[in-house]
């Protein structure tokens, strides 16, 4: 096992006591204080950000290590956001060819974003912050936590091409979530009781085995590409495990952290080369799909899909729709059906597949937007076809229609409790906003345009 273990909290976090029984554990794992470091991070003043908290990190990583702290022997158990935290400072330093840490083992980690995002940068949140703790809400972190936003966008498609490329990080990584959203108070908000989860984040918002899926139109021969893990991550769903309190995942209390949850990290810290790791993965994978098979109305995947134009700028007006082949071309009788969302539509017609009140729109960018699927009910009904339109405010600005089909089992369908993101660059005609017209036609000089002269 690593000599030095370092724990990350997550969002709202203000005091040291949210680690819970893991300390104690890991004190009788044969770790002496001095070779356990707590973190303490602000995450809930507005202007700070996940990108903020990644550099301070570092800033104390190498306090750490002037202090003889060997990180190459060092692992990292972090906790909700303070997984993308740590996934975002990992990125930074692996750029610059930095020293990694020798495991990461994110427990519930928000690795693609939580339900709870939104609601949390809701007035009433503001209210309760302001009454209970005298606290903003942490605006900046909770936008970086959106499904969608561009904070997780950039983090997830740099950790997929870093782990892909011919020196990928060394450190070895694994993702344990729970299941347990049944306790009373969880049933005020919907959003903390959705199917799949552990109250807060999604067993598919967890897990690190994800892909991103690509199409250009403004390529030659456009194409639906593919980006994934070479190598599983381990990710284990821990059944009757919540976020936090008394049963979560990070803070339980003694008999659930030491027979619940403390012996998988165990077993994930005890890796040591590929070959274990290996082990570990092929373990928790079995059990994760025994745990599939038992809570088919949990076992959900999640879709996000990101539409921009070349360049990058985000598209402001837009219609998706993923249909079954019995489902209606779309056209002007589908539209009134959508789910209005802002700037942005989306449809999901592939017979009682969606979850409730899917899809979500990012808050702060209208073309991110995700559904939320049954895996069990979405797999029936392969083929899938998915269309996109996109109105631009403009008559002279067209677009060709985003038209792809995925069949069922192909490297591109989804998987049970996975993530899988969808890039649509698209292809913005604006020929019509500009003409010549030769002065030998004698063009009428003074008349307005648009429309163009001609």
């Amino acid at each position: 096992m690593p000599s030095n273990v370092i724990l990350v909290h997550g969002y709202s976090v203000r005091s040291l006591d949210t680690y819970g029984q893991l300390p104690q554990q890991l004190a009788k794992d044969g770790y002496k204080a001095e070779q356990i470091h707590l973190s303490a991070y602000e995450s809930l003043n507005d202007d700070v950000t996940c990108d903020d908290l990644a550099l301070a990190l570092e800033g104390r990583i190498k306090t750490l290590e002037r202090a003889g702290l060997k990180l190459a022997d060092t692992a990292i158990i972090a906790h909700s956001t303070g997984a993308i935290i740590t996934r975002r400072w990992m990125m930074n330093r692996w750029k610059v060819g930095a020293t990694l840490p020798s495991h990461l083992v994110t427990l519930a980690g928000a690795n693609h974003g939580s339900t709870l995002a939104q609601l949390g940068e809701t007035q009433l949140a503001h209210l309760f912050r302001l009454i209970s703790d005298g606290t903003a809400v942490g605006l900046e972190v909770l936008q970086d936590l959106d499904y969608g936003s561009e904070f997780l966008l950039k983090l997830n498609e740099e950790w997929l091409d870093a782990y892909s490329s011919n020196a990928p990080p060394a450190t070895l990584v694994f993702s344990l979530i729970g299941d347990d959203h049944s306790g009373l108070i969880n049933q005020l908000f919907w959003q903390t009781h959705e199917n799949g989860s552990d109250t807060t984040v999604r067993v598919s918002g967890g897990n690190l085995n994800y892909r991103i899926l690509s199409y250009d139109q403004t390529a030659q021969k456009p194409q639906l590409l593919l980006k994934q893990l070479a190598r599983p991550v381990p990710h284990l769903v821990i059944h009757g495990v919540s976020h936090t309190g008394t049963s979560g995942i990070l803070g339980a209390d003694a008999d659930t952290m030491a027979t619940l949850v403390y012996p998988n990290i165990r077993q994930a810290l005890g890796a040591k080369a590929a070959a274990d790791y290996d082990r570990v993965a092929s373990d928790w994978e079995q059990r994760t799909l025994q745990w599939s098979e038992q809570n088919t109305e949990h076992c959900n995947s999640t879709i996000v899909f990101s539409l921009k134009h070349p360049g990058g700028r985000n598209v402001k007006d837009s219609l998706i729709l993923i249909k079954d082949q019995s489902a209606p071309a779309a056209g002007p009788q589908t539209t009134p059906n959508a789910i209005a969302m802002g700037e942005a539509q989306a449809v999901l017609n592939v017979k009682g597949s969606i979850e409730d009140r899917q899809p979500i729109q990012n808050n702060f960018t209208a073309s991110s937007v995700s559904f939320y699927v049954n895996h069990a009910r979405f797999t029936k009904s392969y083929p899938h076809t998915v269309q996109i339109l996109i109105t631009s405010g403009c008559t002279e600005i067209t677009y060709p229609p985003t038209l792809y089909t995925v069949e069922a089992n192909s490297d591109k369908s989804i998987r049970p409790n996975e993530f899988i993101y969808v890039k649509i660059t698209l292809d913005r005609q604006a020929l019509g906003t500009y003409v010549t017209v030769p002065l030998s036609k004698g063009p009428d000089v003074k008349k307005t345009f648009p429309p163009m002269p001609t």
